[in-house]
């Protein structure tokens, strides 16, 4: 091969690699400074496993946080991506964070499309969920009234079938990238709708995966996970379910740069529902410690969409 036929491979080669670390390389945070305590249950004759983080200093009757992870992960990975963010918030409130995973690298979020092993195999993990509360209960004497999930993409379903499945078990849920299934594709037994849990849905409108104006789920084409509503649609469905029929009370919009703004929709007085729409933003978690990779749309680099929204479903 002639030399300049060498450098010229080379170049593009150099370009091609160039461009994929800019599309998906991400680095991630700092590790959180303390451990985690590692558990695993027996639920059905299958070991579960998940890991408690305890800020310094708990008090009793702490509030406790599930952090469900997305599809293709599990707890330890979550920890990695969103730890730092979580952890701060769990010192700065005397709150116990946990962090569970879903078998074979997913949850069973209800959705009867969905084709992975959590769903195919009925995998109890509203159960699992239970057990992991009882068992906090008893070693940690955690608030019972104050349990709440955070859930980003598969884990964001799995906390919206708890708070409409089992209110009496999380009392709020923060869903990141995740929209409420359209009524083929809804697997939840509803609770009572009086019962329901505050929500605060936080979605992008460049998500590439869960689409922000409904439609069909999927990981870019692969993996079909059925269809879902609009986010706003998402929203008044939850609203509907808390006994608020009325359009959202409050609408504000926050600029994050020249390409990032969120606006901020409220449904009831104080809000049950809060919508916060990305717009911009892909799917993605708003934080500051973590750009999640470029394939996956902008990340609102904030801290305090977050803070508000664990302020909303932790009102005493």
């Amino acid at each position: 091969m002639k030399t300049s036929t060498v450098l010229v491979v080379a170049a593009v080669l150099s370009v091609l690699s160039a461009g994929l670390t800019w599309v998906f390389y991400s680095p991630m945070p700092a590790a959180s400074p303390e451990p985690v305590i590692s558990h695993t249950l027996t639920l059905d004759g299958r070991p579960r496993d998940y890991a408690v983080y305890l800020p310094p200093g708990l008090a009793a009757k702490a509030p406790v946080l599930l952090v469900l992870h997305g599809s293709l992960m599990d707890g330890p990975k979550m920890r990695g991506m969103l730890g730092p963010r979580f952890e701060r918030l769990a010192r700065e409130q005397g709150a116990v964070v946990v962090y569970p995973s879903g078998v074979e690298g997913h949850f069973n979020d209800g959705r009867p499309a969905a084709s992975y092993s959590a769903r195919t195999l009925n995998i109890d993990d509203v159960g699992f969920t239970r057990a992991i509360v009882e068992q906090l209960a008893r070693d940690h004497q955690i608030d019972r009234q104050r349990v709440y999930a955070f859930g980003y993409s598969n884990g964001g379903h799995m906390a919206m079938r708890l708070a409409s499945e089992a209110p009496d078990l999380v009392a709020g849920i923060i869903v990141a990238n995740a929209n409420v299934p359209t009524a083929d594709n809804i697997g939840w037994k509803l609770a009572p709708s009086s019962s329901s849990a505050a929500v605060v849905l936080v979605e992008g409108t460049k998500d590439p995966i869960n689409p922000f104006d409904g439609g069909r789920v999927t990981i870019f084409g692969f993996g079909d996970r059925g269809t879902v509503l609009s986010a706003p649609a998402s929203a008044r469905w939850f609203a509907a379910r808390a006994g608020v029929d009325a359009e959202p009370v409050s609408d504000t919009v926050q600029q994050f740069g020249d390409a990032l703004s969120v606006r901020q929709q409220d449904w009831g007085v104080p809000a049950r529902v809060r919508l916060l729409t990305m717009d911009g933003a892909g799917h993605t978690v708003p934080q500051s410690d973590y750009r999640f990779p470029r394939f996956l749309g902008a990340t609102v680099p904030s801290d305090a969409l977050l803070d508000a929204a664990w302020q909303l479903i932790d009102r005493r």
